[in-house]
C-alpha cells in the first residue's frame, strides 16, 4: 500500500504542471441569439497558436468569444448565426494554418438553455468535472486550509489557481475510477489508517490540526486508495516495468483530460485558471504568424 501512495504522489507532482482546463462556458458573446460551435483543431503547440487563430477570426463579422484548449486541441467559438455559419469559422481557422473540423454545434435555443442551466448550478457549485460537481463550500475549505496567512490579492489568486489545479486533477482521476466502478471497502481504509498511526505517534492530533477532524482525512484517504486501485488495475494492468508504467500513466491522463468536459461556472475561478499559455509555458515549439 505504501507503494500505491508513492504512485499517487508521483502522479500529483508529475502532472501539476500539465493540468489544463476546458471551459464549456465561453466569455463574452452572451446575446440571446448566439450559437456555439466546437472544433477539433490540428497543429497547435503553444499560446501563440491561440493568438493566431483569434487574429484570423477577428475579421469575421459575427464572432463573439474564442476559447481554445491546447490539451484537447479543441476550440469553441460563439457567433451570431444571422451573420455567420460554423463552416466559415472552420475555413478561417484552417486558412490560418490549423486544420479545423466541426465536432458539435448548438443553435441559439440550445446554447441559451445551456447558459441558463449553468447559471443555476453556479449558485451553489464552482465547476463541473465530468459528472462530478465541485461545491463552493468544499473548495473554500481547501483554500482556507492552504492559505497560511495569504492576504494580498495576487497571493489569493495564485492560491485559488493552485488549489484548482490539484482539485481538477483529483476529480478527473476519481471520475475515471467511478466509470470503472472501483471499490475500496471501509475495512481497508481503517487498516491503512491503523498502519499510519503505528508509524506516526500522535497522528490523530495532527490530522485534527490539518484537516479539522479525523473523519475528513479518512474520507480523503478513501479517495486516495480508490485512485491508486484504479491506476493499478486499469492503467498499469499488470505492467511492472517502471518505464512502461510511466508511459501508460502519461497516456492515460492525457486521454482523461482530452475526453472529460470541465465546466467552470465561477468567473473568478475561470480568470485565475487561465494564466500562462505563452511560448515559454508549453512543451512544444512556438508558432509564428
Amino acid at each position: 500500500m505504501k507503494k500505491s501512495f508513492k504512485i499517487y504522489l508521483s502522479l500529483c507532482l508529475f502532472f501539476v504542471a500539465f493540468t489544463a482546463v476546458w471551459f464549456f462556458y465561453p466569455s463574452g458573446a452572451k446575446k440571446a441569439n448566439a450559437a456555439l460551435a466546437e472544433y477539433q483543431i490540428e497543429k497547435m503547440t503553444c499560446g501563440s497558436c491561440i493568438g493566431n487563430i483569434e487574429t484570423a477570426l477577428v475579421g469575421l463579422g459575427g464572432v463573439g468569444s474564442v476559447d481554445i484548449n491546447l490539451t484537447s486541441n479543441r476550440g469553441r467559438v460563439t457567433y451570431d448565426p444571422t451573420l455567420l455559419d460554423s463552416q466559415s469559422i472552420a475555413e478561417a481557422i484552417t486558412a490560418a494554418g490549423y486544420p479545423a473540423k466541426l465536432r458539435l454545434e448548438l443553435d441559439s435555443d440550445a446554447y441559451l438553455a445551456l447558459q441558463q442551466e449553468q447559471a443555476q448550478l453556479g449558485q451553489e457549485y464552482l465547476a463541473r468535472i465530468g459528472d462530478r460537481l465541485l461545491a463552493r463550500s468544499d473548495f473554500e475549505v481547501l483554500v482556507t486550509q492552504r492559505s497560511r496567512g495569504a492576504v494580498a490579492s495576487g497571493q489569493n489568486d495564485q492560491l485559488w489557481k493552485t488549489v484548482w489545479q490539484d482539485v481538477l486533477q483529483r476529480e478527473l482521476m476519481l471520475s475515471s475510477a467511478e466509470d470503472n466502478k472501483v471499490v475500496v471497502q471501509d475495512g481497508e481504509v481503517e487498516a491503512r489508517l491503523d498502519e499510519l498511526r503505528k508509524g506516526h505517534q500522535g497522528l490523530d492530533d495532527l490530522l485534527v490540526k490539518r484537516y479539522g477532524s479525523v473523519n475528513v482525512f479518512r474520507a480523503r484517504l478513501h479517495e486516495d486508495m480508490i485512485i491508486n486501485r484504479n491506476i493499478e488495475d486499469y492503467v498499469y494492468a499488470g505492467t511492472t516495468d517502471p518505464v512502461e508504467q510511466k508511459n501508460k500513466l502519461q497516456q492515460w491522463y492525457a486521454e482523461l483530460q482530452n475526453n472529460t468536459d470541465v465546466v467552470i461556472f465561477d468567473s473568478r475561478l475561470k480568470a485565475v485558471s487561465q494564466g500562462g499559455g505563452g511560448c515559454g509555458s508549453g512543451g512544444g515549439g512556438c508558432c509564428s504568424s
